[in-house]
């Protein structure tokens, strides 16, 4: 009875764990997934093959179990303990099994369903980039194939005038268009080809670079002396080119001064030359002078006389006239240049003093005297004596100059920048060319300044002046006077020898300042 109990315990053990087997290989079929991908489907067969050997193990053992039961016909209270134990050990890990092979179950499906999603990710990439190609190759290519069609067309007609449209059309739809990426592929190998050539190229051209280096090399070393000596050679004749030029200059200012001093000025030249000289006066008082107010305040005794000279009364000039009378007194000392008798620079001592003298005694007396004074001049020009007369010429100019600074600041209290002064000297220097011009003139000329202290004043006399303030209306010009004189006139006595000293010419007008009296 108690063997029959045993046996029959047995057997339901037998069977229960062949019931859990089977309800565990059923489960995955109740899974969730309803579709799964194809990655994922596992095959039937293979499922039957993994479930039989895991259910092997447990069986050997069970079967064991049962043999060893069997064979033990005689029970005892230690092995109805380890049956117990036993059988609660089995089916907890029969249990613990089964979790595990559905939690590994699970993650592979979950795996295979990832697995697919990126496929189909990958392959949505794939068809997505093969439309945009076709969109960006579609455009070049339909070019390419009207392009074709078209010069098949012009071929064809110029092969076939009579050629219908409706089958050049018809050519033009069913001609086949060259495949785009062969083309593609030509222009690929024509660019390989062409780098394959620069590159042989540029590989020829280092080992020729290489080749001939040490033959040009020593050329250059070899050539360095000759080049030297070629460019001392140059440098040479250039200095020497230089100086001959210089001394071609030299000869032809020489030859113009003594063709000046041979030939003679017309009067034109002559009275353009003189009004150019009191242009160069007015604009450069304007330009030093245009904002400076008269001041008779600080005015010496020298000063003085030399202002009361150009006026009596200069204390009472306008101050609108302040500008003439600037001018006035650089022409009253320009007057120092122009009553020179015969060469200026002329020393008043030593042994070249007696021809200023002689000059200055028989001055004025005929045709002879301006012959002598022509011959004497040329003679001084060429004579030894031709550098101490530049140098007191240059000496002469510079105490004029500093002469008429100083009466210019006793009126402005202006002192004249180094520009301005070499200006003045400019301006000095020029007159004393004119002076010289006039002196080797056949006729006689004279230049004059009116000035104040002449004996019976001076009245304006509209044949020989010029007013510089003419700003009143003409029905006053008869009551205008003379106040001051800015710039002398340029007078001719006689014709062009020098002869019929009663023929007077005025060829320039005195510029002069007039008042209303």
């Amino acid at each position: 009875m108690t063997a029959d109990k045993k046996t029959s315990d047995l057997s339901s053990r037998l069977k229960r764990p062949v019931k859990i087997a089977t309800r565990s290989s059923k489960s995955p079929a109740r899974s969730t997934i309803s579709a799964p991908p194809k990655a994922a489907v596992v095959d039937g067969k293979s499922k039957r093959e993994d479930l039989h050997r895991r259910k092997n193990p447990f069986n050997e053992m069970l079967l064991q179990k049962t043999t060893k039961s069997a064979t033990n016909t005689n029970p005892s209270l230690p092995d109805e303990h380890e049956a117990q134990h036993m059988r609660s050990s089995s089916a907890g890990s029969i249990k613990s099994v089964q979790d595990a092979k559905a939690a590994d179950r699970i993650a592979d499906l979950e795996r295979a369903l990832a697995l697919a999603r990126e496929e189909q990710n990958a392959l949505k990439d794939e068809l997505d980039t093969a439309r945009r190609n076709v969109v960006i190759y579609r455009e070049p290519v339909g070019d390419y194939q009207r392009q074709r069609s078209s010069q098949y067309g012009r071929n064809s007609l110029s092969a076939s005038p009579m050629t219908d449209p409706n089958e050049m059309e018809y050519e033009h739809d069913t001609s086949p268009g060259p495949s785009w990426s062969q083309q593609r592929e030509d222009l690929i190998e024509q660019n390989y080809e062409l780098r394959r050539k620069l590159v042989e190229l540029q590989g020829r051209l280092g080992d020729q670079d290489t080749g001939y280096r040490p033959k040009l090399d020593p050329e250059p070393h070899r050539g360095e002396p000759e080049w030297n000596e070629l460019r001392n050679r140059l440098h040479h004749s250039e200095k020497e080119a230089q100086e001959r030029l210089q001394q071609l200059l030299d000869l032809k200012q020489n030859v113009s001064i003594l063709t000046r001093m041979e030939s003679q000025v017309t009067d034109s030249e002559l009275a353009e030359k003189i009004d150019q000289l009191f242009h160069r006066i007015r604009e450069w008082v304007v330009s030093n002078f245009r904002r400076i107010k008269l001041d008779f305040a600080n005015v010496s005794r020298e000063t003085a006389r030399a202002l009361e000279m150009i006026n009596s009364n200069y204390a009472r000039i306008d101050l609108t006239d302040r500008l003439a009378f600037y001018q006035a007194i650089v022409s009253s000392n320009l007057m120092h240049i122009f009553g020179e008798p015969i060469c200026i620079g002329l020393p008043e001592t030593g042994p070249l003093a007696p021809i200023r003298q002689l000059a200055m005694f028989i001055q004025d007396n005929g045709p002879e005297f301006r012959e002598w004074r022509r011959a004497t001049i040329r003679v001084l020009e060429k004579s030894p004596t031709c550098q101490q007369l530049r140098q007191e010429k240059e000496r002469m100019l510079h105490n004029m100059s500093s002469q008429i600074q100083h009466h210019l600041f006793a009126v402005t209290s202006i002192n004249m920048t180094p520009q301005a002064q070499a200006s003045l000297v400019a301006i000095l220097n020029a007159a004393a060319e004119l002076q010289t011009m006039l002196l080797l003139q056949k006729a006689h000329y004279k230049v004059h300044f009116f000035r104040d202290e002449e004996c019976g004043g001076v009245y304006f006399d509209e044949a020989r002046m010029e007013s510089v303030n003419d700003e009143m209306d003409e029905d006053v010009f008869e009551d205008r006077s003379f106040s001051f004189c800015v710039f002398p006139l340029l007078e001719k006595f006689g014709d062009e020898v020098g002869e019929n000293l009663e023929v007077r010419n005025v060829l320039l007008k005195a510029r002069v300042c007039c008042g209303v009296g």
